[in-house]
């Protein structure tokens, strides 16, 4: 992994659900990694990198308190009050894959804990499911909207996949990282030194 720094697009219709709860952690720089294997109807065998840059679209549907670690469990109440009315998801965070790997070994995970805020009992959920399907890892560099951009949910947005196609491109200007370039730079170097 080469540090370098990112120039986002003007606008993406490209988006990556993810627990809500994780993006409040994204949000406060606790979680820099994204640990996947897909989702249940993911085409092919398990997850991929479809995008380099993308807007993260929050979930609800499978995230428990029970999967985070105890420092970290107000996050989950942060997500619930942050959630758009029903019918609609509020987009304000945007993700660039700075890199990414796919592992068999939980050793990586465990050795990348400081940048997740999931606990062990999902990491072995995690793990157990589809157990021949390796995990994806991806280092992530989150940037905050100037604004939440409310969406309509729309049937095609909706199931048990990793990413969505926007029916219509959302603007990503003005869009600003959640931290600074040097504290990045240096979680990139630590991460690059844990995946070897």
């Amino acid at each position: 992994m080469t540090p370098m720094a990112v120039a986002l697009p003007a606008q993406c219709s490209v988006a990556l659900k993810e627990w809500a709860t994780v993006l409040e952690a994204m949000v406060r720089g606790e979680q820099v990694v994204l640990i996947r294997k897909g989702g249940l109807i993911e085409p092919g065998n398990g997850f991929t990198l479809q995008a380099e840059t993308f807007v993260f679209y929050p979930t609800f549907e499978h995230q428990t308190v029970q999967y985070l670690r105890p420092e970290f469990s107000g996050y989950f109440d942060a997500a619930m009050q942050h959630r758009a009315p029903e019918g609609f998801v509020a987009v304000d965070l945007v993700g660039h894959a700075v890199a990414s790997t796919v592992t068999p070994d939980a050793g990586v995970v465990e050795r990348l804990r400081p940048y997740y805020i999931y606990n062990d009992a999902f990491l072995t959920q995690r793990l157990k499911w589809q157990p021949d399907t390796p995990l994806t890892i991806v280092v992530v560099r989150a940037f905050r909207l100037t604004e939440p951009l409310r969406i309509t949910v729309k049937p095609q947005y909706t199931g048990c996949k990793s990413w969505v196609e926007l029916d219509d491109p959302l603007s990503l200007n003005g869009a600003t990282p959640v931290f600074e370039e040097a504290r990045f730079q240096q979680q990139l170097r630590a991460i690059n030194q844990l995946l070897r």
